[in-house]
């Protein structure tokens, strides 16, 4: 059975044998939007690699300097991508801008067009694996892969569309605007990539909906809890992580209310997949407390 570290190989094998065969037809026809693709893919490799070391590493036991694990070295893998991602775009449109100026023809444009419907074929598939095994894993690092590749998908559908028109058309500047298009979209798509990882760099808060599902497991609680307040969260790979306080009677013994924070934190890691919970406990306010409540459930519960 494939693992979550082992999907980036798939990756990996997939962007080799593209890089390849594009390399080779570019050096034979001279196309740079076959070229530019070449570099893409070669650059998916390097990017692949990482992600192979970030999620063998993210998988890894805390220990004792990492006493959180080793989740955000997804996240950081995720960042580093997107930062090769928008050197490659800016890269490109400055190739395209000097093939322009000095007029490059396209040599072989049927050996450039065979190699963009192959590639276009192979990027489609391996996108669909890798979305796939981002959903089943729940990670940021194969998810990124995937957007990865499905921008690939696109620029390679434009690489070929260029190359149909400078076949048709004669019009061989279309292989420049094209690949200019295409770096232009990268660097954008890049950018925003970058954003979106960074959230859970900088401990952002989960999802509006995850932390709404919390809630509704506490509200279960309503006649052991006065309140529940101090929430944080953030987000390291795979793990979610929540601090919070609650609030409870000022009278109850620490055993009781020891129950009551196991129940809650049993409650939530068996509903919620990979969350690490940490409760601090507060006494009611003398003025406003409701007397000692009844923890039966809460032994029910625990045996159960």
């Amino acid at each position: 059975m494939l693992t979550k570290a082992n999907v980036p190989i798939i990756s990996i094998s997939f962007a080799s044998i593209l890089a390849i065969c594009k390399l080779v037809v570019a050096i034979y026809s001279g196309s740079l939007a076959v070229f530019s693709s070449a570099l893409d893919s070669l650059l998916d490799i390097l990017s692949s690699m990482v992600n192979y070391f970030a999620l063998k590493t993210a998988e890894t036991p805390p220990d004792e300097n990492h006493p959180f694990g080793h989740g955000k070295f997804e996240a950081l893998a995720a960042f580093v991508q997107s930062i090769i991602i928008f050197l490659t775009g800016a890269y490109l449109l400055w190739r395209s801008f000097q093939n322009f100026v000095n007029k490059v023809e396209i040599s072989d444009v049927n050996a450039s067009i065979f190699i963009m419907v192959f590639s276009v074929i192979m990027t489609m598939i391996l996108s669909i694996i890798l979305r796939y095994y981002a959903k089943k894993f729940n990670s940021n690092v194969i998810l990124t892969d995937s957007m990865h590749y499905e921008i690939d998908l696109v620029t390679n559908l434009g690489v070929l569309f260029s190359l149909l028109f400078a076949k048709y058309f004669e019009f061989h500047s279309i292989d420049y605007i094209v690949s200019s298009i295409i770096s232009i979209y990268i660097m954008v798509s890049s950018s925003r990539l970058a954003l979106s990882v960074s959230r859970e760099l900088l401990d952002a808060e989960i999802s509006s909906e995850e932390l709404e599902r919390i809630k509704d497991i506490l509200k279960g609680y309503g006649e052991l809890l006065i309140d529940y307040h101090k929430i944080r969260t953030r987000r390291a790979g795979k793990t979610i992580f929540l601090d919070m306080h609650i609030t409870i009677c000022r009278e109850m013994n620490l055993s009781d209310a020891h129950k009551i924070a196991d129940s809650i934190e049993n409650d939530l890691t068996s509903k919620i997949e990979n969350i690490d919970v940490i409760i601090h406990i507060d006494p009611c306010d003398q003025r406003k407390c409701p007397g000692i409540l009844d923890c039966d459930r809460l032994e029910s519960n625990s045996k159960n």
